[in-house]
């Protein structure tokens, strides 16, 4: 495309789109900076910079020719799903080698990046990874039914936690909490004898921070260390966060039930 015809500000929207999405699916700093540069540089406009942290991103288009365009974009939100993630990838990479045209790309991105995930995948989701890693360790086919059913449980209290707008830290304490609590009165209205240190580790695993962890990791290890020692950050309080709501809800476990 050449500078007369393309649109700056519809190509700096469509990067910026991207760059939230992949921000807040749990995508690497130097993904995201690179996948947002490629995109701007199909300006051929003189300057092309993209800087990205933990917190946000500010991407600037600026030519002799014209005014400069610049945004700042605030990421409130960070998850994990690496589908999205991967949808990105393809749309910029099909831009990018002209197989889309700038408005067809800007159309799917901003329909991607509205796109919510359904509550019933995500509770699916936790009832099968819970009951999975219950098998894993060792459990029996009762403990791994009662570990999905205590992942749908966290699965509800998550969304529930998300949709009223919680913090990530009373969030994981509260998703924590419950499902300790469940663990609790499930074990003991069931008949039957459960590990219940078992189902504790199988169910907290979805919570656990491992895209942050390995994150960091890999942002320090290319020169990113700002956005490094803030993952290593985030993934330290909330794993903390869990460790608190475990911790009350054993405690709420001995008061109620005394075990």
């Amino acid at each position: 495309m050449s500078k007369n015809v393309m649109d700056y500000k519809l190509l700096l929207d469509m990067a910026v789109f991207a760059g939230d999405i992949l921000m807040q699916n749990g995508a690497e700093t130097y993904r995201v900076e690179d996948t947002v540069y490629r995109i701007l540089q199909k300006s051929n406009l003189k300057t092309v910079q993209v800087l990205v942290m933990m917190t946000g991103f500010v991407a600037t288009l600026d030519d002799p020719t014209m005014d400069s365009l610049t945004v700042v974009r605030r990421i409130q939100s960070h998850g994990t799903n690496l589908e999205k993630i991967d949808q990105v990838n393809q749309i910029s990479r099909e831009f990018c080698n002209d197989e889309l045209t700038l408005e067809q790309a800007f159309k799917q991105m901003k329909a991607l990046w509205k796109e919510k995930e359904p509550p019933k995948i995500r509770l699916l989701a936790f009832a099968l990874l819970t009951g999975g890693f219950a098998v894993m360790f060792g459990s029996n086919w009762a403990e791994a039914i009662v570990a999905a059913v205590v992942g749908l449980v966290g699965a509800a209290v998550q969304f529930s936690c998300k949709k009223g707008h919680m913090h990530m830290f009373v969030e994981n304490i509260v998703c924590s909490l419950s499902v300790a609590v469940a663990i609790g009165f499930l074990t003991a209205a069931l008949p039957g004898t459960y590990d219940t240190d078992l189902l504790i580790i199988s169910c907290i695993m979805p919570f656990v921070p491992g895209a942050a962890i390995t994150n960091a990791v890999f942002d320090t290890l290319h020169g990113d260390y700002l956005s490094g020692l803030a993952r290593a950050a985030e993934a330290f309080v909330i794993a903390l966060a869990v460790a608190i709501g475990i911790g009350m809800g054993l405690f709420v476990m001995a008061a109620v039930l005394g075990r």
